[in-house]
C-alpha cells in the first residue's frame, strides 16, 4: 500500500517551512529496537515490541504552526475526508476543548497497514504517518498494559 498520497503531499508542502517541526525514522531503527527487544525471551511487553518493531517500515512526524505557516484549519480539517477517498478508515476520534486526534488506518480486522495520526490544536496541526504492518492483537495487548510502564 505505501504512504499516503494525501501524507507525502503534505509532508512535501510543509516540510521545508521555517516554522515547522519535521521527524523521519526509517525502518532501519525501528528493526534495531526490535532486535534489542527480542533479546529479553523472557518478557511479554519485549516479545511485542518487537515484533511491531519489525512491522514498522518508516515513521514521519510533521508539526506545522496555523496560520503562521499558510496553512489554514479548513485545509487541515480536509486531510481527513481525503485519508478517507484513500480507503483509510477512522478508528479513533477524540476530542479535548478545541484539541481534536484523529487515528486514521489501513487494513483489515486482524492487521493494520499503515496508519496516520491528525493532531490538530488550537494553533498548531501534527500528522503522524507510520508505514508498515502491525498486528491488532499486539496494537491492544500495548494499549492494556501501557499503564504498567511508569
Amino acid at each position: 500500500m505505501g504512504q499516503s498520497k494525501t501524507v507525502k503531499e503534505f509532508h512535501e508542502k510543509y516540510k521545508d517551512d521555517r516554522d515547522a517541526k519535521v521527524v523521519s525514522l526509517n525502518g532501519s531503527l525501528f528493526k534495531l529496537m526490535s532486535a534489542i527487544a527480542s533479546y529479553d525471551t523472557e518478557d511479554k511487553d519485549a516479545e511485542v515490541i518487537a515484533r511491531i518493531g519489525e512491522g514498522i517500515e518508516s515513521m514521519d512526524i510533521v508539526s506545522v504552526p496555523l496560520f503562521d505557516s499558510g496553512l489554514q484549519p479548513a485545509e487541515f480539517n480536509g486531510l481527513k475526508e481525503k485519508l478517507k477517498n484513500e480507503k483509510y478508515d477512522e478508528l479513533m476520534n477524540m476530542r479535548d476543548g478545541r484539541d481534536r486526534v484523529s487515528v486514521m488506518t489501513q487494513g483489515g480486522q486482524h492487521e493494520v497497514k499503515n496508519m496516520v495520526i491528525l493532531i490538530r490544536e488550537e494553533d498548531n496541526a501534527v500528522v503522524m504517518n507510520v508505514n508498515g504492518t502491525l498486528d491488532m492483537k499486539d496494537i491492544a495487548y500495548l494499549a492494556r498494559h501501557s499503564k504498567n510502564w511508569h
